[in-house]
């Protein structure tokens, strides 16, 4: 009890202020971003820290602020996803391919809470390529309030902490069996991480991804050069049909390079060094319509275009797509963990009912961390997948179709 109160009493003395650098240069970009801002019509965050009491857990949002500083709502496009501090070797090849704000929330409950800051610390301090981690990466903390950390520094205190760069990243050869969250038996909530970063995106539009998921080199100059030219000047004072804008996902060999361009993809899906993501565990889950046709597809200019407009409906019913989209689009149900599989499907089905228009872009796309993987899934998992399914049947997908209503060819 008495750690409890010490723990409480540091979080509510708790002081979140980062010093923001204004070294983010929007102006860089030659898009339109008036244009956007016509049909956009958001409204600028005030980009604060603050810490927030969240069902059963402690929210850490924007504990460590990125460099950047404020930024206008309509000119940019955040990257917004989640990890433990295993995964944080991808965050700097992310950032080299991305660069543009990213927000990312890290599950870090009881003793796995200082490892995780220490990783941060060290890709800030310490790693070649560091100077992109403080100006683009907005990190929010969470874990459960019965499982707290022992102690929960100010984040200036934090930040000026000094690491000693010579010895191995905090996150480096992690087993899942060290963590505390495996040791405590905790399933990982990873929709409480998608929802949280994604509410604390700076810009309206987000990409709600993976943090293994790489995408395709100026995605976000291109995007937004493409919406400010077709979609804005198509449909000024036009009513929208809800859409978002999808990438389709691959995986190359654990050996090969990951892809830049479509070209140089389309190069290696036929030599067979990438193949469509998940194709061993989940094709249909990726595939979406015209896939081939995608595939196959001359590049006959680097502009970012719509190749074609797919709904989740049959015979693509599941369908998971990753999206450029809103911070309106319906969240992520926080019941759902990554063990219990099927974490993103009530999403899907809210935008099937809701009638979202998915456009899939033709020059980008995302590629997985290199490596394939293999259709195995532990007895554990398996277990917890039962449970998943008993649970969408007897009680969220009755609250779904409550909130959202019904709609022919909508499932989960």
């Amino acid at each position: 009890m008495h750690r409890l109160l010490v723990v409480v009493l540091a979080l509510n003395i708790l002081i979140l202020e980062v010093t923001a650098s204004s070294s983010y240069d929007e102006q860089r970009f030659d898009w339109d971003v008036q244009n956007i801002r016509r049909l956009v019509k958001c409204r600028n965050k005030h980009y604060k820290s603050t810490k927030e009491f969240y069902y059963n857990y402690w929210v850490l949002k924007n504990y460590i602020k990125a460099e950047h500083g404020p930024l206008s709502c309509y000119s940019n496009v955040t990257y917004t996803t989640h990890a433990d501090y295993r995964y944080l070797d991808n965050l700097v090849p992310l950032l080299e391919r991305w660069r543009s704000p990213l927000s990312l929330a890290l599950y870090a409950p009881g003793d796995d809470f200082q490892p995780t800051l220490d990783s941060i610390l060290w890709l800030r301090q310490c790693h070649p390529s560091s100077h992109l981690v403080r100006e683009l990466t907005s990190v929010h903390f969470y874990f459960n309030v019965e499982h707290l950390p022992q102690v929960v520094p100010m984040a200036k205190v934090a930040l000026q902490r000094q690491l000693n760069c010579s010895a191995p990243s905090p996150y480096e050869n992690v087993k899942k069996e060290q963590l505390y969250r495996t040791q405590e038996k905790l399933d990982y909530p990873v929709n409480i991480g998608r929802n949280l970063a994604r509410a604390a995106s700076l810009t309206h539009f987000v990409l709600a991804s993976d943090i293994e998921l790489y995408p395709t080199p100026g995605l976000v100059p291109n995007f937004l050069n493409f919406f400010s030219r077709k979609v804005v000047g198509r449909h000024v004072n036009i009513p929208l049909s809800p859409m978002v804008y999808v990438l389709r996902i691959f995986e190359v060999r654990a050996n090969e390079t990951m892809p830049k361009t479509k070209p140089e993809l389309q190069k290696m899906l036929r030599s067979g060094g990438a193949v469509l993501f998940h194709e061993n565990i989940c094709a249909e889950c990726h595939q979406g319509p015209k896939l081939e046709e995608w595939i196959n597809e001359p590049v006959a200019s680097q502009d970012l275009n719509v190749f074609n407009v797919g709904y989740r409906l049959e015979p693509h019913e599941l369908w998971e797509p990753i999206f450029i989209g809103t911070v309106d689009d319906p969240p992520y149900d926080e019941r759902l963990s990554w063990e219990g599989r099927r974490d993103k499907m009530t999403q899907a089905y809210a935008m099937c009912v809701l009638g979202y228009e998915f456009h899939i872009l033709d020059n980008a796309f995302l590629v997985h961390k290199p490596g394939i993987k293999e259709a195995y899934l532990p007895i554990g998992r398996v277990i917890q997948s039962h449970r998943t399914d008993s649970l969408i049947s007897r009680e969220i997908f009755r609250e779904l179709r409550f909130m959202y209503g019904s709609r022919k060819g909508c499932i989960i």
